[in-house]
C-alpha cells in the first residue's frame, strides 16, 4: 500500500481560476487539495468503543485534553483522541519511535485529520508537533506537508513535502509541491516539476493532478492558450462521472474562460457539474456567475421541442430547454444522441426575458455536452520518410541543439519542418549546461518546435550524476555556472557552495555568462586543495546567431593552466553525456545528429554510435575533409531537412556519380553524369580520407578542383572552398 494511500486525502472543493473556495479557505488554481475525513486514517465520526461519539473537529478544539507530557508548547489533545484511532498500516510507520513518543505523535496525527478540513491552521499545529517529535518519519513530514498547504503556508508545505518525498520515494506529492511553488509566486518553477522526468513519468490521478497545476500556472503567466493546450493531453470524453473527473472538466472549463472562450468554458463547467457526483467543485455556481454576470457573452437560451411521446410510444408532447451555441448548432447531451429523432428549435418570445441562470442549471443537470477538446492542437502533417531515407533506418534521433536544431533565438533552416513530419524518437542532447530541461523546452517551445522534458539530456544532468557516484550523500560542491546546475547537483544529493572556503570536495564546472575572474579564481582554489573537479563540457567556443561566442571549454582551459590539472568530463565527446541519452532513449539503433565534429561526432566514436553531420552550425565541409579517424561521421546533411534524403546518397563513401582524383596536394572532382549534388561532399570526404590514412594526401595542403563550372559551383554550394 502506497504512502499516499495511507495519508489525508485531496479533495477538489477549490475553484480552479484561483479564487477563493466556498469554505473561504483560499486554494491555488487548480491545486490538488487533499481532504482530512478519511476512514484508514483518523476514523473521523466514527463510534467510540465505550459507546460514545467523538466531538466535531471545533469541540475537540476546545476540549480540555491531556496535552503531550513535557512539551507544553504543543496542542492540547482531547482525552477521546486514541493512538489506535490511527489505521494500524500507518502506525507501523512510528515502530522505530518508543512506545510513549509513538502514542502522542499517533494522537497528533489524528487530530490532523479532524481538523484539517474545518480549521487547518489548527491541524497545522498537531502537525509541527508530531514533526518535532518524529522528525525522521516519512509519512509524519508528508502530514504537515499537506497541513501547510492546507493552511496556505507554501514555503514550509514545499520544505516538507520535499523532506517526505525525499524519505518516502511518493511521486504523488510532486503535483502538491509544484502548486505550493504557485503559492509562492513561482509559477514558472511549478511548470518546471510538471515537464520534469518526474513529473512526466507519473501516471493516473496523479498525472491528471499534475497537468492541472501546470495548466493553472499558465494562466498565472498569462498563458492562456498553453493552459487550454496543456489539459487537452488528457481523456476529456464528456459523460464520464466521479471527483477526478469533475475536476479534470472544471479545470479545462477555467482555462477556456481564461483564454477568452466563454462559450465553450460554459460547456465544460456543465460538464463538470454533470461530472461531480459528490458535489465537491462549485461548477453550477460558475455557471449562475457566468450568467448573470454578462450574459450577453454567453450561449443563446432556446427551446428545444423534441418528438411527441405519441410519435414513439404514443405519450403527450414533452418540452425541454437547453443551450444553444450563437451560431445555432444545438448542444446535444451525449446521453441523448440518436434518442431524439428531429428537434426543432424555435427562438424565446422577444416579450419574454428568459431565466439564464435557471436554463444553465437545467441544462448543467441534463449531463455531458459531447464537444470536441482538441482545438488548438496541431494534426500532423501525415507524410512519412521513404522506406530507404536516412532517417527510416534508425529508431531514434539523439539531437544536438546550438548549431543543430537552432542558433541562440532562432530556428536553424528546415529544422521545424522536419523535426514536425518525422515520427522517429527524438531526443535533444546538449553539452550546453546553463539551462535546466524545462527552460531548453520553453526555448524549443518559443521557436515553435515541439518537446518534452523528459527528450532533453544536458551535459549539466550527466555531470551532477558523475559528482553522486564520486562523492557520498550530502557532501559538499562548488559550483561555477548557472542555478539551473546548482539545481542539478541539489536533485542528486549533494550540498552547493560558491565559496572555496568552505571546503568543498568537488568543483562542478558548466558554461554560464555570469562566469568571470572571481569564479574560476574561487574553482582554482578548490582544485589546488584536492578537490574533485568536474566539467559539463570542454567546448570551447559556443554557436550563436552572431557568430561564435566563448564557451565552457576555453572557461575549463583557464582553470586547467592555472592548476596543471584536468577535469572529468561529462559532455560530448565524453562517453557520459550520451551514455545517458542511450538509456532515456531506450533504442536499439539511435544516430547522432550534431554539428560539431569535436563534440557530437566524436562522442558518437566514444559509444559506438552512426552519425551524422549537419553543416549549419561549427565545423565546415573543409573541417570535414581534415578531420581525423575519430571525428569522422557516417553521412553528411547540409540541414535537417536532409535526414529525409536517401540514406546511401550522403552516406560517406565512394559514390558513382563522381570520380576524384588525387595527385599529390590536389584533388580534382569531376562528375560521370549520374551524381546527385548531395553526394559530391561524401564521395570527395571519402576518397580524401582514405589517401590520408595511407598517406598519399597532407592534409595540410590540400586544395580541391574541378575542370568543369559547374562542379565548382556545386562544391562552393556544399561549402569546399574550390580553386578555380
Amino acid at each position: 500500500m502506497s504512502d499516499r494511500d495511507r495519508t489525508p486525502r485531496r479533495d477538489a472543493g477549490q475553484r480552479r481560476d484561483g479564487g477563493d473556495r466556498r469554505d473561504g479557505g483560499a486554494r491555488r488554481d487548480g491545486a490538488p487539495r487533499r481532504e482530512a475525513a478519511q476512514d484508514r486514517y483518523g476514523r473521523q465520526g466514527a463510534s467510540r468503543r465505550d459507546g460514545g461519539n467523538r466531538g466535531s473537529a471545533r469541540s475537540d478544539r476546545g476540549t480540555r485534553g491531556t496535552g503531550s507530557a513535557g512539551r507544553p508548547d504543543e496542542p492540547a489533545l482531547p482525552e477521546d483522541v486514541a493512538a489506535s484511532d490511527l489505521d494500524s498500516e500507518v502506525r507501523r510507520d512510528l515502530l522505530t519511535l518508543d512506545k510513549t513518543n509513538a502514542e502522542n505523535v499517533a494522537r497528533h496525527l489524528v487530530m490532523v485529520t479532524r481538523l484539517l478540513a474545518d480549521d487547518p491552521a489548527a491541524a497545522l499545529l498537531h502537525a509541527r508537533a508530531a514533526r518535532r517529535r518524529a522528525g525522521r518519519v516519512g509519512l509524519v513530514r508528508e502530514t504537515l506537508g499537506i497541513a501547510a498547504y492546507s493552511a496556505g503556508e507554501w514555503q514550509e508545505a514545499v520544505s516538507e513535502l520535499r523532506a517526505a518525498r525525499r524519505i518516502t520515494g511518493n511521486p504523488g506529492l510532486l503535483p502538491l509541491i509544484a502548486d505550493a511553488e504557485r503559492g509562492l509566486g513561482r509559477p514558472s518553477r511549478a511548470i518546471e516539476i510538471a515537464r520534469s522526468d518526474d513529473g512526466q513519468a507519473l501516471t493516473g490521478e496523479d498525472r491528471t493532478e499534475m497537468r492541472i497545476v501546470e495548466s493553472g500556472a499558465r494562466i498565472d503567466l498569462g498563458e492562456a492558450d498553453k493552459a487550454v493546450v496543456t489539459l487537452q493531453n488528457e481523456d476529456l470524453s464528456p459523460g464520464r462521472a466521479g471527483t477526478p473527473v469533475a475536476r479534470l472538466y472544471y479545470a479545462y472549463a477555467s482555462a477556456l474562460l481564461a483564454a477568452d472562450r466563454a462559450d465553450d468554458a460554459v460547456t465544460w463547467f456543465m460538464n463538470a457539474a454533470a461530472a461531480d457526483v459528490e458535489d465537491v467543485t462549485d461548477a453550477e455556481l460558475r455557471l449562475v456567475a457566468l450568467a448573470e454576470g454578462d450574459p450577453g457573452d454567453q450561449p443563446d437560451v432556446q427551446t428545444v421541442k423534441e418528438p411527441s411521446d405519441s410519435d414513439r410510444v404514443g405519450g403527450g408532447e414533452v418540452e425541454r430547454e437547453a443551450v444553444v451555441s450563437r451560431q445555432g448548432d444545438l448542444m446535444t447531451p451525449e446521453s441523448h444522441a440518436g434518442e431524439l429523432g428531429e428537434t426543432v428549435v424555435t427562438n424565446e418570445s422577444a416579450a419574454a426575458e428568459p431565466d439564464v441562470a435557471a436554463d444553465m442549471r437545467v441544462a448543467a443537470a441534463a449531463g455531458p455536452v459531447d464537444q470536441p477538446a482538441t482545438e488548438g492542437v496541431s494534426e500532423p502533417s501525415g507524410s512519412q520518410p521513404a522506406a530507404d531515407s536516412l532517417v527510416a533506418r534508425y529508431d531514434a534521433l539523439l539531437l544536438d541543439l546550438d548549431g543543430t536544431v537552432y542558433a541562440g533565438h532562432r530556428a536553424l533552416p528546415g529544422a521545424r519542418e522536419t523535426l514536425g513530419e518525422i515520427d522517429t524518437a527524438r531526443f535533444f542532447v546538449t553539452n550546453n549546461a546553463s539551462r535546466r530541461p524545462a527552460e531548453v523546452v520553453d526555448h524549443l517551445t518559443d521557436l515553435g518546435f515541439e518537446a518534452t522534458s523528459g527528450q532533453v539530456v544536458t551535459s549539466a544532468q550527466s555531470a551532477a550524476r558523475l559528482l553522486a557516484e564520486h562523492l557520498a550523500p550530502g557532501s559538499r560542491a562548488l559550483v561555477i555556472g548557472t542555478d539551473g546546475l546548482a539545481q542539478e547537483v541539489r536533485e542528486v544529493g549533494i550540498a552547493v557552495t560558491r565559496s572555496a572556503a568552505d571546503r568543498p570536495a568537488a568543483v562542478i564546472q558548466g558554461h554560464s555568462p555570469q562566469t568571470g575572474w572571481a569564479e574560476l579564481s574561487e574553482a582554482a582554489l578548490a582544485i589546488d586543495a584536492g578537490a574533485l573537479w568536474i566539467a559539463c563540457n570542454t567546448d570551447a567556443t559556443l554557436p550563436s546567431e552572431r557568430g561564435k561566442l566563448v564557451g565552457n571549454g576555453s572557461m575549463v582551459a583557464a582553470v586547467a593552466n592555472a592548476t596543471g590539472k584536468q577535469p572529468l568530463v561529462a559532455g560530448k565527446p565524453a562517453a557520459p553525456l550520451m551514455a545517458d541519452a542511450i538509456a532515456r532513449s531506450r533504442a536499439t539503433r539511435p544516430l547522432v545528429v550534431g554539428d560539431r565534429l569535436d563534440t557530437d561526432i566524436e562522442g558518437a566514436h566514444a559509444v559506438g554510435l552512426d552519425s551524422v553531420l549537419v553543416l549549419t552550425g561549427v565545423s565546415s565541409a573543409t573541417d570535414l575533409l581534415n578531420a581525423p579517424p575519430e571525428q569522422r561521421p557516417t553521412y553528411v546533411v547540409g540541414n535537417l531537412t536532409d535526414l529525409f534524403a536517401a540514406a546511401d546518397t550522403v552516406r560517406i563513401g565512394a559514390h558513382d556519380g563522381w570520380d576524384v582524383a588525387i595527385n599529390g596536394t590536389v584533388v580534382t572532382v569531376r562528375s560521370t553524369g549520374r551524381g546527385e549534388p548531395r553526394s559530391v561532399l561524401p564521395a570527395l570526404a571519402w576518397a580524401v580520407w582514405s589517401a590520408a590514412d595511407e598517406g598519399a594526401l597532407d592534409l595540410s595542403e590540400l586544395s580541391v578542383t574541378s575542370p568543369d563550372s559547374d562542379v565548382l559551383s556545386v562544391l562552393e554550394a556544399v561549402g569546399v572552398k574550390a580553386v578555380r
